[in-house]
């Protein structure tokens, strides 16, 4: 701090976001009882790795399920923003809303279920990681929202940053 010569630190996903290399991705569906959403998350065959967290919500009974492995193809790329808004550095990883073709889904690596199907607006369910996970190099990821009550608003955030790992 220049007035006080105090020492300012800020976290490392903060410190990507001044590089430029932090990302983020926003969707909100509205799923009727039964109904899914999938969006599939495609790493690159490099390593920069994504570091990722996710939010999760819905206005009531809601699943999701995150698998690893997926052979499904994405069917509507979706635009992801960089979290510094100066920075033309774009995502190496892609997002994809809808999947199609393939024969599996993945391994199950995430799932949550909770919620209520009386009084939507205040049983609501909602999920995620605080902690980033590391997502695999050159995997296909499939995050799948299932819905158990009618006009149920689901809303997701993920967020990641990208550099190459030392292991």
């Amino acid at each position: 701090d220049s007035s006080t010569g105090a020492l300012e630190t800020i976290t490392y996903p903060h410190h990507e976001v001044h590089a430029g290399s932090h990302f983020m991705y926003t969707d909100s569906v509205e799923l009727a009882s039964a109904a899914t959403q999938d969006y599939l998350i495609t790493t690159p065959n490099t390593t920069k790795w994504a570091h990722m967290t996710f939010y999760l919500d819905g206005s009531a009974i809601t699943q999701w399920q995150l698998y690893e492995g997926a052979d499904k193809d994405g069917t509507n790329a979706q635009t992801v923003g960089n979290n510094n808004r100066n920075s033309a550095t774009a995502a190496t990883t892609t997002i994809h809303k809808g999947t199609s073709g393939g024969t599996t889904d993945g391994v199950l690596a995430y799932q949550y279920k909770g919620g209520s199907a009386t009084n939507q607006a205040r049983t609501g369910t909602d999920a995620g990681n605080s902690e980033e996970i590391i997502l695999k190099q050159n995997t296909k990821y499939l995050l799948r929202v299932t819905s158990g009550s009618d006009a149920n608003l689901t809303n997701i955030r993920l967020e990641w940053y990208e550099h190459i790992d030392a292991e």
